[in-house]
């Protein structure tokens, strides 16, 4: 029981200091000595659990998924609700998430990563995740707007919602050079989280290209 355990353990550690590494400089930069070292153990309980790093990258990135982005239960919460309060919810816990950002806390930024450079676990993450969860947020955003979740109108409000919670979630340093202050609105009475909503929305008003 103890040997399983310590096993255990180790393959926490690693998991956690590989995501620490890769969400800071990408895949190509560490080396699986960098990751053994920053986890404490040696190369070969490394190759034990994932046999590489490739393996392990997929692990890191599939935890970090499953982690961060809504499990089965929360989608079944939100869809019971008003699509407005689900939408406010959403959005709310999603700007939480990147406010809590931190190096132990880094499974946004892995996830935004592989989003800017994909790796060949991109279609797979895509499948298992990242389109689940939008169909689940075009639903909800076609439910308010009277427009199909499949439309072009939706889709492109998707699209603007995930560029305004990257923006948001990472340009902090941007944001208080162009608009000093604006940032000390953000959180009072959910400020940040309103405005966002009722620009994806308003997005949802956009032509058709001819």
């Amino acid at each position: 029981m103890g040997t399983q355990k310590n096993s255990e353990t180790t393959r926490e550690k690693i998991i956690e200091a590989a995501g620490q590494l890769f969400s800071q400089r990408g895949f190509s930069a560490i080396t699986v000595r960098d990751i053994a070292r920053k986890a404490g153990t040696h190369l070969s309980a490394l190759n034990y659990h994932f046999k590489g790093k490739d393996a392990l990258y997929r692990e890191v990135l599939l935890h970090a998924c499953r982690s961060a982005l809504m499990s089965p239960e929360e989608h079944e919460y939100l869809q019971n609700l008003d699509p407005r309060d689900a939408l406010f919810l959403f959005v709310k816990g999603v700007i939480e998430q990147y406010k809590k950002q931190t190096t132990s806390h880094w499974e946004l930024a892995i996830i935004d990563r592989e989003s800017w450079y994909p790796s060949p676990v991109f279609e797979e993450v895509v499948d298992q995740f990242f389109r689940p969860e939008t169909d689940f947020i075009a639903e909800i955003i076609g439910r308010i707007s009277g427009k199909p979740a499949g439309s072009n109108e939706v889709r492109f409000a998707i699209i603007g919602l995930i560029g305004l919670l990257t923006l948001y979630g990472y340009y902090d340093y941007f944001i208080d050079a162009v608009a000093p202050d604006l940032r000390n609105v953000f959180y009072e009475k959910d400020w940040l989280v309103k405005n966002i909503i009722h620009m994806i929305l308003a997005a949802t008003t956009q032509q058709e290209a001819e």
